[in-house]
Formats: C-alpha cells, sequence, structure tokens
C-alpha cells in the first residue's frame, strides 16, 4: 500500500559546516514540475537562453543535437545506414551543412530545462525528435499507426505496479498526453519494483514517473494527480485532455469499483493487470463496446456494494482481493505467503522482474484497443512458471496446487 512520508525533519541541520556549505551551494531548487521548452530561433527563446546561462539552477548543459538529427539522416536514408563509418560521416557532415543552412546549430530545434536536475539539454524540433524516438519502430507500428497512438489518451492510476505501465507506453510512443494518479511518495520497498533510484525515496511516484516521461520526450503533456477518491474521480476522467483508456493499478477495492463504474458511465476501457509471483493477470474490460458490461467480468457478484460499505481493514481488503484475483492463478508460493500476511510477511509479495514484463502487457493491450484491432474483453493469464517450469506442468504439482488452492479458498471464507 501507498503512504505518504514517514518523517519530515531536515537532515541538514545536523551537517558538520563542510556538508552545509556543500548542501546549500548544490541544492537544485525545484519550482517547476514540467520541463521548460525554449526555442533558440526565435528572439524571445534567444532571451530566456541567456538568462538561464546565468542562473545557478543550470548544472549541466548538454548538447547533442548534431548526433541527434545525424541519426535521424541515417535512419530516413536506408542505403547510408547499412554504409561503412567514413561514407556514413562524410554522407552525414554534407547534410547536417545543408540542414543548418546560414543558422548556427544552437538556434535549431528546442533547449529543454529540466528544473529536478538542472539540466539544459539541446534537441531536435518536435515532429523531428518524435520521427526519431519512433523511428525504430517500423513497420511494426506503421507511421499512421504511430501518429494515432501518439495521441491515444491514457490515464494511468496507481504508480507502483502502474509506473511500468505508463513508461512502456511512453517508450513505444503511446499516449503523448498522459494522466497519472498517485498521491504516495516513493518509499525504499518501493524499489524493487519502480524503475528508479535511491534518490526518488521520499518523493511522490506520480513525479517521479512525470519526470522520466518528460526525459523520455520533453514534448509530453503529463498531468499528475493526488490520490484518486468518489469525489474527484468523474473530473480526472472529464478533464481535458479526456481519457481515451484507463489503466487501473491501485490498491482500494472500493475505489477500483468506482473507477470502473465511472469508466463505464463514460464508455472507457479499462486495463488492469496483477503481477502475482511471475504470473500475470491481464483483465481487459471493453466498456466502449460493452457499456452494460458487469465490472471485474461478474467475477465477484455483489462487489459494487463497496462503494457504500469499504472493507473495514486488511483482512477484509485481502478476502476481496483474492476473490478478484482467483486464487487458481497463484502459485504454490504466492498461496502460501499469503497465509502469512501480517504475521512474518508485512502485505503481499511482488518481483519487479514481473512488473516490468507487466508494463508491456499494458501497452500491447492499450496499442490494440487504439488502433481498433480485435482485443476483446475478458481474463488472460500468463504465467512464466506454467509454461517453462517442467515440475509445474506435472500431476504431482497441479495436485498439490489444486489441495492448497481449496487451503486458500476455506480460509479466505472464514474471513
Amino acid at each position: 500500500m501507498g503512504h505518504n512520508r514517514l518523517t519530515d525533519a531536515d537532515p541538514s541541520k545536523s551537517y558538520p559546516e563542510f556538508l552545509k556549505k556543500a548542501y546549500a551551494g548544490k541544492k537544485v531548487q525545484q519550482t517547476e514540475t514540467k520541463p521548460e521548452l525554449i526555442h533558440a530561433g526565435t528572439a524571445e527563446g534567444k532571451k530566456r537562453l541567456q538568462q538561464l546561462a546565468n542562473d545557478t539552477s543550470v548544472t549541466q548543459i548538454i548538447d547533442n543535437y548534431g548526433e541527434q538529427y545525424a541519426e535521424l539522416l541515417l535512419s530516413k536514408n536506408a542505403h547510408l545506414y547499412r554504409a561503412n563509418y567514413d561514407v556514413q560521416v562524410a554522407s552525414v557532415s554534407e547534410l547536417l551543412t545543408k540542414h543548418y543552412g546560414e543558422k548556427q546549430a544552437w538556434e535549431l530545434g528546442s533547449w529543454v530545462f529540466f528544473p529536478w536536475s538542472g539540466q539544459l539539454v539541446h534537441i531536435l524540433g518536435q515532429e523531428d525528435f518524435e520521427d526519431l524516438r519512433t523511428i525504430r519502430n517500423r513497420d511494426l507500428i506503421t507511421k499512421d499507426e504511430q501518429a494515432i497512438l501518439f495521441d491515444f489518451r491514457a490515464a494511468c492510476f496507481g504508480m507502483s505496479v502502474g509506473s511500468a505501465g505508463a513508461l512502456a507506453l511512453a517508450i513505444t510512443g503511446i499516449s503523448r498526453h498522459i494522466k497519472l494518479i498517485d498521491g504516495a511518495v516513493i518509499s525504499g520497498s518501493n524499489l524493487n519494483r519502480i524503475l528508479t533510484g535511491v534518490s526518488s525515496v521520499g518523493k511522490h511516484k506520480a513525479q517521479v514517473i512525470a519526470e522520466k516521461i518528460y526525459e523520455m520526450n520533453p514534448y509530453s503533456e503529463v498531468a499528475t494527480y493526488d490520490k484518486v477518491n468518489q469525489a474527484n474521480v468523474e473530473d480526472i476522467l472529464n478533464d481535458e485532455p479526456k481519457t481515451d483508456v484507463v489503466i487501473d493499478e491501485i490498491d482500494d477495492i472500493e475505489m477500483k469499483v468506482g473507477l470502473r463504474l465511472a469508466a463505464r458511465r463514460r464508455k472507457i476501457p479499462v486495463l488492469m493487470a496483477t503481477e502475482i509471483g511471475d504470473t500475470i493477470i491481464l483483465d481487459v474490460e471493453r466498456f466502449d463496446l460493452e457499456p452494460k458490461r458487469p465490472i471485474f467480468h461478474d467475477l465477484v457478484p455483489g462487489i459494487e456494494t463497496l462503494i457504500d460499505n469499504p472493507p473495514e481493514n486488511y483482512r477484509e481488503w485481502t478476502k476481496h482481493a483474492v476473490r478478484i484475483i482467483d486464487p487458481r492463478n497463484m502459485s504454490h508460493k504466492m498461496q502460501e505467503s499469503l497465509l502469512k500476511i501480517g504475521t512474518t510477511v508485512v502485505t503481499h509479495p511482488q518481483l519487479g522482474s514481473t512488473v516490468m514484463a507487466t508494463g508491456g502487457v499494458l501497452a500491447f493491450a492499450a496499442k490494440n484497443i487504439a488502433l481498433g484491432n480485435p482485443i476483446k474483453s475478458g481474463r488472460y493469464v500468463i504465467s512464466m512458471e506454467r509454461q517453462m517450469l517442467a515440475d509445474h506442468q506435472t500431476r504431482a504439482y497441479k495436485r498439490k496446487h489444486k489441495q492448497h488452492t481449496k487451503v486458500i479458498h476455506k480460509a479466505i471464507n472464514s474471513m
């Protein structure tokens, strides 16, 4: 479960003088939560660049504009891409000279200032940059399809497992406009499944993932929200740009219900990837095609009542969560862990490797919904253990797993 910061003390107060001095001189003063784009070819852009050059908040200037454009040239000229290095360099040099024309290289494209790192980076203009970022997708994703995917707008709820989905969308070139919803901060134990570093501990999850998306594509538009609740879910989905797909990776059972009911009213499809050990469950609910479809595939009849009667404690939460997931989909180890929660295990275990795989699964589903390909509502179980471990395919294992599944059902029903 996500949480807010557990401490609020300023550790720098106890530093020796040499650390205090270093801390004061090198601390990045972040006042903005998105990068600043500067078009150096304009008088206003040149003025702003000059201001930043004199600003101590700029810690590093990175200019690889020429390298970016050179690779774009090679990628658009397949005969050059396969030529030897000397031919590539000579050809690119000539094409770059033509591209620069009467301007200096620094006047072309955009400069991006990232306030969270203090970096000022020179990049290609938007059309060229996004073409370069996605050109190696061709023709698994055609140019026309890529344009559709860029404008397919996702709302990602929950930035623990959900961070993998948001980052997979961004790296694939899906959802240039994206909403990230999570008010919790990153804890040290989150580092086993969120693709970030120790410097992110204590920072808001949604903001950390937004920064990563902006660093992948500074031309993105990322909206971040605090934890969703029944009062604001409608506003989040309605806020411009309106949502085309919902990715649900939140923990609150009652909010999962509320989110689906709100999405169903708006005919927005919902995707949920659940990682349980080395297994991924993808739930697809095509409310865009089936506006009267029961939520959660009607696997838990009457679950809508949780809107008014949310789980009172973690035991009740576990009871509903296990019924949604279905113990049959869990490995024996995962089943055993569930019975230890609250005694020797803090909460349900999660593996970063499986979380990363959920990102690809979610991106695949979102891509095909966006492109109008026939992806149906339903539950899809992807079990690496069943596919690759020989002992999991034996009768003995299946018999043992079936017996333990009955134990889990009995334990859950007794809660």
